[in-house]
């Protein structure tokens, strides 16, 4: 079987597989008849508000961060913005919602690869355009200095959406936290839980400065008990939602998740200091995140070794000529394995 190499997603647990078997039957579509999924709802909702922002914020459930920026910036929309500003370190899910929703984007360059160019931001917004901040970027983990691009936002009338799809759950851990809380300027933030958390795939919260905000991401939908829906989908599976509330409720019991934080942060730091530091990598800046650039002048070469040994990898193409490493959970007893495997694809003649 083909490993994947610093990817996003795991292999369910045991307790995930059970769930997700015994709930195959369960529509997230419909609330209404499904009581159970409302509890998971407020519970995964908790979590996300607790561990990113430190306090609750009103949300829904996604089915990813992909749907979860295309709702916030629909709302955007529906609040008067007609073009999207991002940095071209912003995930593709952006451009793929200025199509949908037939809006301007423009794509403001960055410094060294990564650090966004405030002053071009500075010399272009507009009132009412919607600045798109990432709270690490899938390219290096790097975080938008969110409360910077905010003041700008406020200068100009302006809104900002954050996308934290992989840090979302652990911004409240950082030592100097990125982003202090949701307001009328910046006005939405998307995270994942089938990322750090490790739920199965296909649950995403949206979470928003007010609930009279979101109240436009939810549509009619008469022939359902409740009559409504919520964002783009309409059946979908509310097995992963079950799975990830079980998930979620260990992790906030006493100090588990900062724990967890830890760990992964020590693995991330131990790789950076074992391919980058001594080498043969380089990586653009320093770890913020459990998220790491490691780049190589010979990278088809390291990834066609890597192929024949039966392992796929991400890349943090086309900004760099590197390996995109995600640092997750379910590598956390591997690291040594992963430090040597690239160690070793690196130095071969």
């Amino acid at each position: 079987m083909v490993k994947v190499l610093g990817g996003m997603i795991p292999y369910p647990s045991d307790d995930a597989r059970k769930i997700l078997y015994e709930k195959a039957h369960v529509n997230l579509g419909d609330l209404e008849s499904y009581p159970e999924l409302r509890e998971a709802w407020r519970k995964v909702i908790e979590f996300s508000s607790k561990y990113s922002l430190g306090n609750l914020y009103p949300g829904i459930i996604t089915s990813g961060a992909t749907e979860s920026n295309i709702i916030a910036i629909y709302l955007a929309k529906l609040s008067g913005s007609r073009r999207i500003l991002s940095f071209k370190t912003a995930h593709y899910s952006i451009e793929k919602a200025s199509k949908l929703l037939g809006l301007r984007h423009i794509k403001l360059p960055v410094i060294n690869g990564y650090e966004p160019d405030l002053s071009s931001l500075e010399s272009l917004i507009e009132e009412k355009d919607l600045v798109v901040a990432t709270l690490g970027n899938t390219f290096t983990g790097y975080l938008d200095p969110v409360e910077e691009i905010a003041k700008i936002a406020r200068r100009a009338n302006a809104f900002i959406h954050v996308d934290a799809a992989f840090a979302g759950p652990i911004l409240s851990f950082l030592d100097q936290r990125p982003l202090k809380g949701l307001d009328d300027v910046i006005r939405t933030l998307a995270l994942d839980i089938h990322k750090i958390p490790e739920a199965p795939i296909g649950v995403g919260v949206l979470l928003a400065y007010s609930e009279k905000y979101l109240k436009d991401a939810w549509f009619e939908a008469p022939y359902i008990p409740s009559g409504r829906q919520v964002g783009l989908l309409g059946t979908r599976a509310g097995a992963p939602l079950l799975a990830a509330e079980a998930i979620v409720e260990k992790l906030m019991e006493g100090d588990d998740m900062k724990r967890l934080f830890e760990r992964l942060m020590d693995a991330t730091k131990k790789i950076y200091e074992e391919l980058v530091e001594k080498g043969p990598y380089e990586s653009p800046h320093e770890p913020q995140i459990p998220l790491l650039c490691l780049c190589h002048d010979d990278l088809n070469i390291i990834l066609k070794r890597l192929k024949d040994k039966g392992y796929r990898a991400y890349t943090c193409r086309p900004l760099f000529n590197g390996i995109r490493l995600a640092v997750m959970p379910h590598i956390l007893d591997e690291i040594d394995e992963i430090i040597n495997l690239l160690k070793g694809v690196a130095t071969l003649s």
